[in-house]
């Protein structure tokens, strides 16, 4: 296959011998000859095969969170023993961007002597990206033909939404499990979440309480909640085309941004929390604890999208049928949606109904960033309050608003 600077020096070759055709002038020949001399020789270059050359790619971090950078390298080798002339070129789809060096170069390799083709690249949209593939290609001497070597097969890079810090979220149950820690023990701890101040029988120094032993003149020590898990489904709501139109993406971004926050304070809390999407776009993940599990499920968020097909089956059947296999009775779960629809509603009655301790996090689908115009956003945001606050609350049911996603 011919390069553009092949085709650029045929093409000249050629228009060199219409104006001699044309001018009927010979001499004008022998400023073709020169043109195609390079390209007859080119014909004669035998390229490597397949096996004389390697490459590979290296990702400095597979798993990343929304505008960070990676760094790419893709490594090519020569394992001929002659001299050659090797070109990589690495295609990254959208929202992929480079931020620094290029994914595309051209070098000489001696025999054994390996290349390197460095570069940045930045995605600000979370979600399971893509590098590549990595096409490495063998130029003739003259840079005038090229015929491909190998393809290096497309590594996936991850991004996960950017978690809010500062917000955590208590949660309560019907049911816990004294679980201290990932690693079962016999007995469970002494806590880590201040209780109360009591009288003790027998005083332990480490949690004597010395100001308030001096004042009632006996022994006071601190007592602590002890550590006990229990399970938390977390049902997020992707909704609300009706309401924002073309805006409904950037506010899944904010509903994702909270389950995101929430499940981490959730897992950091060592408790079991598994995952449900309800919408048009529908997903679930096993419960599970710890570092891993948490990277599971922001893996599952990083996915979550607003898709415009309708589902048939209802948002109470589908929680009706998942919670029965993620989340056992008389454990808690938490909604995250803006609850201007019936069908979120609906998950509540039916979470209720079934026996669990229900938390409900309303976010605004009004804010600032979403609607523009502080008026109308102020008023709109106070129109939405108030009927949340009028629908939702009950005794046996917290509501957590949520506005300024």
């Amino acid at each position: 296959m011919l390069t553009a600077k092949g085709w650029s020096t045929g093409a000249l070759a050629l228009a060199v011998l219409a104006a001699a055709l044309l001018t009927q002038r010979a001499f004008l020949l022998l400023f073709g000859l020169p043109l195609l001399y390079s390209i007859l020789a080119s014909l004669s270059y035998e390229p490597p095969q397949p096996g004389e050359v390697e490459a590979r790619r290296v990702v400095a971090r597979a798993r990343l969170m929304e505008g960070d950078e990676v760094e790419v390298s893709i490594l090519v080798r020569n394992r001929s023993s002659r001299v050659l002339l090797l070109g990589v070129s690495e295609a990254l789809a959208a929202p992929l961007e480079v931020v620094g060096g290029s994914p595309r170069g051209v070098f000489a390799l001696r025999p054994g002597e390996e290349g390197r083709v460095a570069y940045r690249v930045r995605c600000g949209k979370r979600g399971h990206y893509k590098l590549g593939p990595a096409l490495v290609e063998a130029y003739d001497p003259f840079l005038t033909r090229r015929c491909e070597l190998l393809r290096v097969e497309p590594d996936e890079v991850a991004v996960f939404p950017r978690v809010p810090r500062g917000r955590r979220l208590g949660v309560r149950a019907r049911f816990t499990a004294p679980h201290p820690g990932e690693v079962a023990s016999r007995q469970p701890g002494e806590g880590g979440d201040f209780l109360e101040v009591r009288e003790a029988p027998e005083p332990v120094l480490r949690r004597v309480n010395w100001r308030a032993s001096a004042k009632h003149q006996r022994w006071m020590v601190n007592t602590f909640e002890g550590e006990r898990r229990t399970n938390v489904l977390v049902v997020l709501d992707v909704g609300g085309e009706r309401l924002l139109g073309k805006k409904v993406e950037e506010y899944v971004d904010a509903l994702v941004g909270v389950a995101a926050s929430v499940i981490c304070s959730l897992i950091n809390s060592g408790n079991s929390v598994s995952l449900l999407v309800v919408g048009n776009y529908r997903d679930w993940v096993r419960p599970g604890v710890g570092k891993r599990h948490m990277l599971r499920l922001l893996s599952s968020l990083a996915d979550v999208r607003y898709t415009a097909r309708r589902q048939i089956v209802s948002y109470r059947e589908v929680f009706r049928r998942v919670s029965l296999l993620i989340s056992p009775a008389r454990s808690s779960v938490v909604v995250i949606s803006s609850f201007t629809e019936g069908d979120a509603l609906e998950i509540v009655s039916e979470a209720e109904a079934a026996g669990y301790a229900v938390l409900c996090i309303a976010v605004n689908p009004f804010s600032r960033s979403l609607v523009g115009e502080e008026k109308l956003h102020e008023v709109l945001t106070e129109a939405w309050r108030q009927g949340v606050l009028k629908v939702l609350p009950r005794r046996s049911r917290k509501v957590v608003l949520v506005m300024h996603p």
